[in-house]
């Protein structure tokens, strides 16, 4: 028997003949209490084939906007969860007290979400700044990565000036310069590869186009971006 990681509630995990015999089972860690607390992104018809946003058009307003900065490219984000109050708290617990036990609460579904598309991927988690990492002490999205035990690769370097996203305007937001820049000696590794850019967070969109911006000076076949939360 296992127990929640987020409320501690005890979680019986069902036997099938195979697993009884053959199979390990996997340890959950999430109950289905707090798990029916996170909203889906694929149980949302209505959304926006570029960003997952919920929407009534085909389109959102965020990704007509981008789509005038990178008229030629062919974005596409996808995400698992969107950003509810359960979201928030657990970020707020894993994020920002650095809880970081907290990583392995997801680490099932970030695994059969990744596994499938890893062939000849390189998965790259945005870096934090080292302001953040000298605060928190870890990089959350490589975090999450490792406890999925999905393989990642280090690229790209924050070398930003952060300040705190909430403090921000969406103009501001929008508008920071560019703080990433990618390790020289990766750029060829990279060269016709395909890629998946990972974050936690996705809001605006512009940390992924920075990151995107970035990447795409290393010639990769395919660029996408994921994160956990919408």
């Amino acid at each position: 028997m296992s127990r929640c990681l987020w409320c501690s509630e005890a979680i019986e995990l069902p036997m099938s003949f195979s697993q009884l015999f053959f199979e390990k089972p996997k340890k959950p860690y999430i109950c289905s209490n707090c798990f029916s607390r996170l909203d889906l992104v694929s149980d949302i018809t209505e959304k926006c084939v570029s960003c997952c946003k919920p929407s009534k058009k085909e389109r959102c307003q965020d990704c007509i906007d981008w789509s005038k900065h990178y008229p030629n490219d062919s974005f596409k984000h996808y995400s698992l969860y969107y950003y509810n109050s359960f979201a928030k708290d657990y970020m707020e617990k894993y994020k920002i007290m650095g809880d970081c036990e907290l990583s392995l609460l997801f680490s099932h579904a970030l695994k059969n979400h990744f596994e499938p598309s890893l062939k000849d991927t390189a998965v790259i988690p945005i870096p934090s700044s080292s302001k953040s990492m000298e605060k928190r002490g870890f990089n959350q999205v490589e975090l999450l990565l490792e406890s999925a035990g999905i393989l990642f690769i280090k690229v790209l370097e924050n070398i930003g000036d952060e300040e705190k996203q909430a403090k921000k305007n969406k103009q501001d937001r929008l508008t920071p310069p560019q703080p990433f820049i990618v390790d020289g000696e990766m750029k060829q590794k990279l060269k016709r590869k395909k890629i998946i850019l990972v974050d936690d967070l996705y809001t605006t969109g512009r940390t992924m186009f920075h990151a995107y911006d970035a990447i795409k000076t290393c010639q990769p076949k395919d660029i996408q971006t994921f994160s956990l939360f919408r």
